[in-house]
């Protein structure tokens, strides 16, 4: 499965990629996925492939997946799907075996294409060769090829008709077997303007075999490949057919033109010189322009959001690259947010590139909609104990307020007033938590205290748990932090505690725990939370003593609008374990259940520790020195002069004494002979002569134990597997990677 360090390169990806275990349930989709499918990922993960597919299709694609099994070699398959909407997409998916580290077959894994259009634009182009076919078959003309000496090699059925010949009699025979017998100069004529290189129009006369004449008005072209004549077309028109070719030309450019007219996306065509030739009403009407005020204006034109995409254009114009763009506005005034894609035009004499834009907006809105409406239902099953919560503030008001209309003692009066200050801080805690969790946005990520957030869950969440419920808090690392967006955490606790309340219900001597704990997540806890590294993570607990789950109820469980709730009980929508999911897996953590019927429940979390995420480095910033770290000897191995040199600098910059190596054979050399020995090599994977995955044979042999980080600027999806048993790798890093993200890697290696 995907590691971490390839998270980001799968959701760039234009491809769909997925991951599914060996009954085809989905377990791992990228956004390019989610695209094709138009489903949000919370509504594919976890779901059997066959849901997509008729069970005529399902056989045929499982065939697939079984022959790879079978076989071990990847499986690629066009087929059929059906989306939940009723939409049918064609799509290529490319299936290849999904192997644990241990080399164990677990799944699938492959890279999916939306190949709708192009199968579209193939079925066009059969269909127009059907019907140039057609139209040459039952062109209301005669047409003739030859080769460039005049033999005939294909004719279409008014030749038949108008010559009494048949094809058969024809097929070899020169040209001038038509030809009226006092007309055979004229046709040699004919054919010596076309050799030229000309394309006359001669009015000639045929002799039908029964005797008949016939005039026409012919026309005649040589067909070239490579320079060289490959045959000499003549077309002969017996009556208007020349007209009827123009109004099909004519129908033609009709038909594209109201599928763009029509077509619900920005639509503009560019020349070569970046000038808008072509702009569809969506567009003129997005920006509030005219259609003729556009024509032959740069995109700047439209807008000040447009400008950025003048050099992309050019690029895309240039390089002949598509370039792609996800969530843009383009007029700087509505709030609508698009998609966008920038194609080059296959046109060798027009050239230019074409620029659509989908409208994503609703679909955004519909995404923080869902959360936030999930995050209300969540207060609604709160406001009760909120509202007991105010009526002790209001009563506790009140009463000091009395005692001060009543007391003359001073001193007394201090206190009340003390109190009364106490209990206004309690009422204004109290709606800055209710204000905050009710916010709407989409989430801002931040480093926060795993302890904090669930002391304020804790405090607001007990206010509508009932009193024979037990709300407490075990085992708290205080040191635990993570990062992501505080109201998210807050939506996951609440979502959980909430759960464990009406799991319990009624139940005497109710019991919900939340323990933290920083754990060590290794190979087996990153396959088993589908996370994407190993490393440092913090475990939150959420346990109860309710009804439990049976066997048949947890897969289900983080389905969207799936409840366990009982007939007769208020239900909710469904969606709190499915967003709580959701947004775990988009903090790059996992989460998982284990329940016993009768007995209770525990949901299990991990997230990612702060300090384990790599960021970007802002202007002025930069990791302090080694001060995370200990101090080490390092070899760094790379073929590169720049990269070795610039490697060097930053390792000593992050406090460490650092020699280099150029290649492996120096790199074996110097672990053998430069004492002290050293505590850790960065072995550059591609080398010429002795690579990364020799050396590190070699080391082995030679009984050399120094730990290894191996690095490459290619994935490691495309290095040896074997590779990565070998037990000197303790670190990956993938190339190019910032100070940030180098000390990151050494902090978990060295401390």
């Amino acid at each position: 499965m995907a590691s971490e360090k390839y998270r980001k390169i799968l959701e760039d990806m234009q491809e769909g990629y997925y991951e599914i275990d060996l009954e085809g349930t989905f377990t791992y989709v990228n956004e390019s996925l989610c695209r094709i499918a138009e489903e949000n990922i919370d509504k594919i993960i976890g779901v059997n492939f066959t849901s997509y597919t008729t069970k005529a299709t399902a056989k045929k694609v499982f065939r697939a997946f079984n022959e790879a099994f079978r076989t071990g070699i990847p499986k690629r398959i066009e087929y059929e799907i059906i989306l939940p909407s009723g939409k049918r997409k064609i799509i290529d998916n490319s299936a290849s075996l999904l192997k644990d580290d241990g080399g164990n077959i677990v799944g699938f894994c492959g890279l999916v294409t939306d190949i709708t259009k192009r199968r579209r634009l193939e079925d066009q182009i059969r269909e127009n060769r059907r019907r140039y076919e057609a139209l040459f078959e039952n062109a209301n003309e005669l047409i003739i090829t030859t080769d460039e000496y005049g033999y005939i090699k294909r004719m279409n059925k008014k030749v038949e008709e108008i010559s009494g010949y048949t094809r058969k009699e024809m097929i070899g025979q020169s040209i001038l077997i038509i030809a009226h017998p006092e007309d055979r100069s004229v046709y040699i004529e004919f054919w010596k303007e076309i050799l030229a290189g000309n394309t006359p129009r001669f009015e000639l006369r045929a002799t039908a075999k029964g005797g008949e004449t016939e005039y026409l008005l012919a026309s005649g072209s040589v067909v070239k490949k490579g320079g060289k004549i490959v045959e000499i077309q003549y077309n002969a028109q017996v009556i208007s057919d020349l007209k009827e070719a123009q109004h099909t030309i004519v129908d033609l450019s009709n038909y594209l033109n109201s599928i763009i007219e029509s077509s619900p996306n920005v639509i503009i065509c560019l020349d070569r010189s970046g000038k808008i030739r072509m702009a569809n009403p969506v567009t003129t009407r997005i920006f509030r322009k005219s259609p003729s005020s556009i024509i032959d204006r740069e995109i700047s034109y439209l807008s000040s959001d447009m400008k950025e995409f003048e050099s992309v254009i050019r690029e895309v114009q240039e390089r002949r690259v598509p370039q792609f763009f996800h969530g843009r506005t383009l007029d700087g005034v509505s709030h609508q947010i698009f998609d966008i894609s920038i194609y080059p035009l296959i046109d060798p004499v027009h050239g230019g590139v074409v620029f659509t834009a989908v409208d994503i907006t609703e679909k955004k809105n519909m995404e923080i909609q869902l959360i936030h409406a999930q995050k209300m239902e969540t207060i609604g099953e709160l406001a009760g104990g909120v509202a007991h919560d105010f009526n002790n503030i209001l009563t506790g008001i009140s009463g000091n307020l009395a005692m001060l209309r009543y007391t003359t003692d001073r001193a007394k009066q201090l206190a009340y007033l003390d109190t009364l200050e106490k209990i206004g801080d309690r009422a204004r805690d109290l709606i800055r938590q209710m204000l905050v969790f009710t916010k709407r946005h989409e989430g801002r990520p931040e480093n926060i205290s795993i302890c904090q957030v669930i002391e304020e869950v804790i405090d607001m969440a007990s206010k509508s748990i009932p009193k024979n419920i037990c709300l407490s808090i075990g085992n708290m690392d205080r040191d635990a932090t993570v990062y992501m967006d505080h109201t998210h955490l807050t939506q996951v606790m609440l979502n959980l505690i909430v759960n464990a309340k009406d799991a319990i219900g009624n139940k005497q001597r109710g019991r919900i725990s939340i323990d933290t704990k920083i754990i060590s997540v290794d190979k087996g806890l990153k396959r088993q939370y589908l996370l994407g590294t190993p490393g440092r993570y913090v475990k939150i607990e959420v346990s109860d003593n309710g009804c439990g789950m049976s066997d048949e109820i947890l897969p289900k469980i983080f389905d969207p609008f799936f409840s366990t709730k009982q007939k007769g009980t208020a239900k909710g929508t469904g969606l709190g374990l499915s967003i709580t999911y959701n947004i775990v897996k988009n903090a790059d953590g996992g989460i998982q259940v284990q329940s016993e019927e009768g007995k209770g429940s525990r949901f299990t979390i991990l997230l990612p520790l702060s300090k384990t995420r790599n960021k970007t480095l802002r202007a002025g910033d930069g990791p302090a020195g080694g001060s995370e770290q200990n101090k080490a000897r390092i070899l760094l191995v790379d073929d590169e002069d720049m990269l070795r040199d610039i490697g060097k600098e930053m390792l000593e910059y992050l406090g460490h004494e650092v020699e280099t190596a150029h290649d492996g054979y120096s790199c074996l050399e110097k672990l053998k002979n430069i004492k002290p020995g050293f505590d850790l090599v960065i072995l550059d994977m591609i080398m010429p002569g002795l690579d990364g995955y020799h050396t590190l044979q070699e080391m082995l042999k030679r009984g050399i134990t120094t730990k290894v980080i191996i690095s490459s600027g290619f994935s490691f999806e495309h290095e040896r597997q074997e590779m990565f048993s070998n037990p000197l790798i303790v670190a990956k890093l993938n190339k190019p990677f910032n100070m940030n993200e180098l000390s990151s890697v050494l902090v978990d290696v060295l401390n």
